[in-house]
């Protein structure tokens, strides 16, 4: 991925720089408040970047309520038969 910059927010840290701290932030690891907020600045303007944080949101909330849920009678008979077979 290259590092893009926007024109019309010159202190943008860039969708490479926001694409690295994401999952720091989405996991609520990003400690540092100023980097905190150059993030949010960024996602404010960046449609691309913005559009990974609501796919990103959109998977772990997925996985969550996924990983509530039991795999079927069929899936575990299937994994026992892979399992067995190595």
């Amino acid at each position: 991925m290259t590092e893009v910059k926007h024109d019309s927010h010159p202190d943008d840290i860039g969708c490479l720089e926001a694409i690295n701290g994401l999952y720091a932030y989405l996991d609520g690891e990003m400690n540092d408040p100023q980097a905190v907020r150059k993030l949010e600045a960024h996602l404010e303007h960046c449609r691309s970047c913005f559009s990974r944080l609501e796919l990103e949101t959109a998977l772990a909330e997925h996985i969550r309520r996924s990983a509530k849920s039991r795999a079927s009678d069929r899936l575990h008979d299937r994994l026992r038969q892979l399992i067995d077979g190595l």
